[in-house]
């Protein structure tokens, strides 16, 4: 597979599921694309889900998360295969 083949992602993680799913409503009335996956092993031991987001977006996503106080517990750029 050449990186031509390959997709690059951010990957966010929380401490619960219920903290994944409030951080989706926030990029959600931000509106920033994010689609829960299971947790990537990049982000550690976490509660098994995490938020994917376009790399344009990462920044402007963790702004408006730390706007309203949901901790991102984990970040990892991911090239996708």
């Amino acid at each position: 597979m050449t990186g031509a083949d390959t997709h690059p992602f951010v990957a966010f993680g929380f401490a619960s599921v219920h903290d994944t799913l409030a951080a989706e409503e926030v990029l959600k009335a931000a509106k920033i694309p994010a689609v829960t996956i299971p947790s990537p092993r990049e982000l550690g031991e976490l509660c098994g889900i995490a938020l994917r987001v376009e790399p344009a977006n990462a920044a402007h996503a963790e702004a408006a998360l730390a706007h309203a106080l949901t901790p991102v517990r984990a970040r990892a750029e991911i090239q996708d295969r």
